[in-house]
């Protein structure tokens, strides 16, 4: 979709203007918030201090010397938070003799910090970072303003912050596909994923993004509760949180359905496809699914293009809590299936625990960005290496790229509390969110047996509209030529009297046939194609 941006005084700058070229026609009245919103960087920011710099070169090569560690520095590299030194080591000294060295350096260095990088990946040389006396502070316009945000193939573009270097860092979440975030108390977790949906904000309408929001501390994304991307209203439950994630579930199904009927392999191309669909075409399809009933709703579709999806949630570690095989399964099932039709996933924790990120999920979330941690094994979980217990508070982190073998320092970007209230201000004046009615009845408790949606559970014996595992078992039958309620049982690993209901719910659909004493029903319907 396209970007209005309105004329503003702050529209001083060359990109910005660049940007603005860009604008077309607002879609479905639906206008873009302009950058103005956002504050600029104060002038005057802290600057490098070169002879404090070649100072600490020497400093750090003489100390390294002590050890019997021979080299010298090749390369600097200033940034806003850190300096990396590029240390060429002589011929015959070990790697794993300077590794050994950060606290002495950080001694050395008068440092808050040292984290060594040996060695920087393709190099011949060892990175050697060390915090800066004053940090800059490295704000979210700054990377707003980047050309590389407002690019046609950027889908879903997550500011990351600034490099080590201070060069602006842009990724798009629609590559990675999903991404776990991590980071203790004070280290500036939360303040980047704000900012990251502020992004996605500022480059969406809700036309090609909806959101997922879910909060257990009823903190961190309140500032987003009225903004109209929201799918259902935010959620501060636990146990809710599994509702909804078994709605996206439903939602990737159906996409999945959608894209098979229109012959198309990602969201993208099925978007381009029912776009170009005439009146009377979208009339016939539209006219197919409201005559769907009993099994033949697995039939239903979407022939009307559909916007990304984006799921984040906070405090994952207390979802783990409440019921972790559910949570696991959920997430791991969109995690590896999810991408294609435009679902992604964002899950932040403070303690990246082994009984939180699991083997199952940091397999199927390649994306990770780790913020300060409280020792080298929570660091190792999130990242698969240590150091992240070494860095900085405030905004620095390590990202770890899909498919990349070592992280990369960044600074995040920060977004104040005025900037994100008049965001989310100028979203919700345009319209109020609205929510997915049946997602309304998970969240509600409507739909099938309430929100526990575990593998042995028995129900409460009472009749339900709908049970939440009622298509999945539906489309098994149909696959069937008989069927019991045992067999049910077995297969999905619920219990009987659960079976039981599904098996009378299926009989009242006409999908299978009455009761004929101790056989099997016999299957009334053909496999759904």
């Amino acid at each position: 979709s396209g970007f209005l941006f309105k004329s503003s005084r702050a529209e001083r700058s060359p990109i910005e203007k660049k940007i603005r070229r860009k604008a077309v026609s607002p879609v479905e009245n639906w206008s873009l918030p302009h950058l103005s919103l956002l504050a600029d960087s104060p002038k005057g920011s802290a600057k490098v201090d070169e002879k404090e710099i070649k100072i600490k070169a020497k400093i750090l090569v003489d100390k390294l010397g002590q050890f019997s560690v021979r080299g010298s520095v090749v390369g600097i590299k200033p940034g806003p938070a850190i300096t990396l030194f590029e240390f060429k080591p002589a011929a015959d000294v070990k790697i794993s003799r300077i590794t050994d060295l950060a606290d002495d350096l950080s001694l050395a260095l008068s440092s808050e910090s040292v984290r060594i990088i040996a060695p920087i990946p393709g190099r011949d040389v060892v990175g050697i970072e060390t915090s800066n006396p004053q940090r800059e502070t490295v704000l979210l316009k700054d990377i707003l303003m980047q050309e590389e945000f407002w690019a046609e193939e950027m889908k879903l573009p997550i500011a990351l912050g600034r490099q080590a270097d201070g060069e602006p860092k842009v990724v798009d979440l629609r590559k990675m596909p999903h991404m776990l975030v991590a980071g203790s108390t004070g280290s500036g977790k939360s303040v980047f994923v704000v900012g990251l949906l502020a992004g996605l904000l500022f480059r969406h309408s809700p036309r090609s993004l909806r959101l997922i929001l879910v909060d257990p501390k009823q903190v961190d994304l309140a500032v987003f509760s009225h903004c109209p991307h929201l799918i259902m209203p935010p959620v501060r439950e636990s146990q809710k949180a599994v509702g909804a994630l078994k709605w996206a579930i439903r939602e990737m199904d159906k996409r999945y359905r959608s894209m098979s009927k229109f012959g198309a392999r990602g969201l993208e191309s099925f978007n381009e496809i029912v776009n170009k669909l005439s009146a009377e075409e979208k009339l016939a399809h539209e006219k197919f699914n409201m005559e769907l009933q009993g099994a033949a709703r697995l039939d239903e579709y979407y022939y009307e293009a559909q916007p990304y999806i984006v799921i984040v949630v906070e405090e994952f570690g207390d979802l783990m809590a409440v019921d972790k095989a559910n949570v696991e399964s959920a997430v791991v099932r969109l995690a590896q299936m999810a991408r294609a039709c435009g679902i992604h996933l964002i899950i932040a924790m403070q303690s990246p625990r082994r009984d939180v990120v699991t083997g199952l999920i940091k397999t199927n979330i390649p994306g990770r960005v780790s913020f300060k941690v409280a020792s080298k094994m929570d660091s190792r979980i999130i990242l698969d290496e240590s150091g992240a217990e070494r860095l900085l508070t405030r905004g620095d982190m390590l990202y770890l790229a899909p498919g990349v073998a070592k992280p990369e320092r960044h600074h995040g970007a920060f977004v104040s509390e005025r900037e994100l209230k008049e965001l989310t201000d100028y979203w919700s004046s345009q319209g109020k969110p609205k929510y997915d009615s049946l997602a309304l009845k998970i969240l509600e408790g409507n739909v099938g047996s309430g929100f526990d949606f575990s593998q042995d559970q028995e129900g409460d014996g009472s009749d339900s509209e709908y049970d939440d595992r009622y298509d999945e078992i539906l489309s098994y039958v149909a696959t069937q030529k008989e069927i019991s309620a045992s067999l049910i049982q077995r297969k999905f690993r619920i219990g009987y009297p659960r079976a039981a209901r599904l098996i009378e719910m299926l009989e009242s659909e006409g999908v299978v046939g009455p009761v004929a004493g101790s056989k099997p029903r016999r299957v009334l319907v053909s496999p759904i194609k």
